[in-house]
């Protein structure tokens, strides 16, 4: 296993309870985690500034993930259709492809049929910066970029509650 790959093990959680193994795996709901509104969201690295900049004025949830993660390759076709029906809404939807060579992440996205913008992050940087301990992790940000929410674990993001909790946390 790749020294990316193993600095991340030690603080995986188990998936076990949000995600069911096998090939016919589900992603269950898991609810967002809201947090009061904070600070405008910063960060020094380049590729995510000018992802977000590109983006002024409008909400952006970021999903980290990797090919290697049963639990991210799961979500992502329901992750697909989320941003799909977000949109119109305003909402753009990033993934940040963690500790993966590139080439392995753009096969899986093929694959799987998923056209959601990805940035990469091979050595963690960026990762390690926003406190991502975990895969799959998402952050709700705001239209000021503020983080609203996040979530550890893979989620359904076919859920309607979860419509329903989105769409109050961007009004």
């Amino acid at each position: 296993m790749s020294a990316a790959r193993t600095s991340l093990l030690p603080y995986f959680r188990i998936a076990a309870l949000l995600l069911p193994l096998g090939a016919a795996a589900a992603v269950v709901a898991a609810p967002l985690d809201e947090d009061p509104a904070q600070p405008v969201f910063e960060t020094k690295d380049r590729r995510l500034k000018e992802a977000l900049g590109q983006r002024g004025g409008q909400p952006v949830l970021v999903n980290f993930w990797a090919p290697w993660c049963e639990p991210c390759r799961a979500e992502m076709p329901s992750l697909q259709r989320f941003a799909e029906r977000w949109r119109a809404r305003g909402l753009t939807v990033l993934t940040v492809d963690v500790a993966d060579r590139k080439g392995e992440g753009s096969r899986f996205l093929w694959d799987a049929g998923v056209t959601l913008p990805v940035l990469y992050d091979p050595d963690q940087a960026l990762t390690r910066a926003l406190g991502v301990r975990a895969l799959p992790m998402t952050l709700v940000l705001d239209r000021q970029h503020r983080v609203v929410a996040r979530a550890k674990g893979a989620i359904n993001w076919d859920a309607k509650a979860l419509d329903r909790q989105i769409d109050s946390l961007l009004r």
